[in-house]
């Protein structure tokens, strides 16, 4: 009898651990890239490593999906990058292993009625990824290396991060913490982190959105670093955007953001200076109803930049943040970095089009005109 009992205790304590999962789902994708480029920086000289270069990258990923319960989520991603022939990582010369790319657990009604919380390691991404997106950016620097011209390429997009979600439909509310850095005290540098919230309204009419936001990054100043201009742990700023979208006919779409960035450039060699950087965008499309679907676009940005002469008074270079945007791939190469001409000081015109000219298969053309600001 007292064996009967233990193993109706032991059933019991495992019915709960089988009922807590009640969906799980597996998906995933492999995606491979052949690659020729052919003096990649506009110059002759092989100085760099860039001429007359070909190569095949293979990008893997696994997610697995699970509902723990009615209001409680479980997403696990893993992610593999490779060059063929090469054990390095597409991404970095040192990552070699498959990467845990998400880990996050998904918390529906739990505090509070309206709001969803998400904890651990996700992908963020507001808007037109002006700010928050990816958190080495997306502009790939200009270094030799083979690894490092498969770079734009990368899948890797993902922050470690707490996100509340309040949704009081229309309105939507996002409260948003991220860890960029963690730096041990005895280096006498502080952590880098962002704070933000993102208010997102859709309207009635005219599929019409808009967002307004504000985020901060606040870093530390490191004149031992080894990480380009661009990176947040030179700045202690803050910015604040405002974003909309709206179709007034069928078939157009009109888009636009304005974002003003203010606080402190870090610099512990020649001091801090207050920032002051303006960024803009817009852009518009049109979709033709035929049964090659051809669409015309066209976008302009706008970023604001700083004279190399200035080396006083405010900044007014528009530091990228955490962007994740692609204004033509070669230049993202070429011109990545405050001040470069992509990410930083920059008018950039960017007309364009694409056709279906056949089921399943899509052309586009996309002409990229920068000018220095």
């Amino acid at each position: 009898m007292k064996k009967l009992l233990i193993v109706t205790a032991l059933m019991m304590l495992a019915l709960p651990a089988f009922a807590a999962v009640q969906n799980v789902k597996v998906s995933g994708d492999i995606e491979t890239f052949a690659v020729y480029q052919n003096e990649f920086d506009f110059r002759k000289k092989d100085s760099d490593g860039l001429d007359d270069h070909g190569f095949i990258t293979t990008i893997t990923r696994l997610r697995v999906d699970s509902d723990l319960t009615d209001n409680v989520a479980a997403t696990i991603r893993l992610l593999n990058e490779r060059m063929w022939g090469a054990a390095a990582s597409c991404s970095t010369d040192s990552e070699t292993d498959v990467q845990l790319d998400l880990a996050y657990l998904t918390m529906k009604d739990m505090f509070y009625s309206p709001m969803t919380l998400k904890i651990g390691r996700q992908e963020l991404a507001y808007g037109s990824k002006l700010i928050l997106g990816d958190p080495n950016t997306n502009a790939v620097s200009g270094s030799a290396g083979i690894n490092s011209r498969a770079a734009f390429l990368s899948k890797r997009k993902a922050f470690d991060a707490i996100r509340a979600i309040l949704d009081y439909d229309p309105w939507t509310i996002d409260l948003v913490y991220t860890k960029i850095e963690e730096n041990h005290e005895a280096k006498d540098e502080e952590d880098v982190d962002v704070f933000g919230v993102n208010f997102a309204y859709k309207f009635n009419d005219y599929d019409a959105e808009s967002e307004i936001y504000y985020f901060r990054v606040d870093g530390s100043a490191d004149e031992e670093a080894s990480a380009p201009a661009i990176s947040p742990n030179e700045v202690d700023a803050g910015v604040i955007g405002i974003r909309g979208s709206l179709v007034p006919v069928d078939g157009f779409n009109l888009g636009g953001e304005l974002a003003y960035q203010h606080g402190k450039y870090l610099k512990a060699s020649t001091g801090d200076r207050k920032l002051a950087a303006w960024a803009a965008s817009v852009d518009g499309s049109f979709s033709f109803d035929n049964e090659y679907t051809p669409v015309l676009r066209a976008g302009y940005d706008y970023r604001s930049g700083q004279k190399a002469e200035s080396t006083t008074g405010k900044y007014k270079a528009w530091l990228p943040m955490l962007e994740d945007q692609t204004k033509g791939i070669i230049a993202d190469y070429l011109l990545a970095g405050v001040n470069g001409g992509i990410t930083s000081n920059a008018h950039i015109f960017n007309p364009g089009g694409s056709i279906n000219p056949m089921e399943d298969l899509k052309v586009s053309l996309d002409w990229h005109h920068y000018r220095l600001a």
